[in-house]
């Protein structure tokens, strides 16, 4: 499998966060997110190769160290349209699978991505958001059967038109898919997990810590 991982630049990221976390505590955060999932990625045997697609050319830096292709956009256009993009400009005909998972899921894990590639057999996976019925990841079989939709609700919104269109649907729950990090009751919920990596101990040791 191959995965695309789009990343919106840092100094915009986490918008919603800006009441917990000061502008520098974003990007760190974003940072050391971007690191987690990387390093994941990078060392999981059933990923073979690693696409970023951002506006943030700082980032490029970041990839090469994971042995990621980059791909530079001029701007951040959304998940979806950045994803899309990523798609248009690589040679899909070299993959048979393609992932696509975002930054902020630093509990992703080697067990997740095992169960995620063991279970996609075709057409597409789709990974719910617990959150706010939106998808936290896709994996489908080149070339790309849908069109790209990500957000609030889309989970059904995928679902639906894949049986529509006789597309073979697959829905996984995955626990290191499940939540992203976006808001501050997401900050508190990783603060609260028994272990982790760089965004994990970055938020248990904020000073001052974070309150309920």
């Amino acid at each position: 499998m191959h995965v695309i991982v789009p990343v919106k630049s840092f100094e915009n990221a986490k918008m919603r966060l800006s009441k917990v976390l000061t502008l520098e505590q974003r990007i760190e955060l974003s940072d050391h997110m971007l690191n987690d999932i990387l390093h994941t990625l990078h060392t999981s045997d059933d990923v073979q190769g690693v696409t970023i697609v951002s506006s943030d050319k700082s980032i490029q830096e970041l990839a090469e160290n994971y042995q990621a292709g980059f791909i530079q956009i001029e701007s951040d256009g959304g998940y979806s349209e950045d994803a899309t993009h990523a798609l248009n400009t690589l040679d899909s005909s070299r993959y048979k699978t393609i992932g696509i998972i975002p930054a902020d899921v630093p509990q992703l894990s080697h067990a997740d991505l095992s169960k995620l590639a063991k279970n996609h057999t075709e057409g597409i996976t789709l990974c719910p958001a617990i959150i706010d019925g939106g998808t936290n990841a896709m994996i489908f079989n080149v070339p790309l059967p849908v069109p790209l939709m990500f957000g609030k609700d889309s989970l059904e919104t995928y679902r639906s038109f894949a049986v529509k269109n006789n597309i073979p649907v697959n829905v996984e729950l995955i626990k290191g898919l499940e939540r992203d990090v976006d808001r501050p009751e997401d900050l508190l919920w990783l603060s609260k997990q028994s272990s982790g990596g760089k965004a994990w101990s970055f938020i248990k040791n904020l000073t001052p810590p974070l309150t309920e």
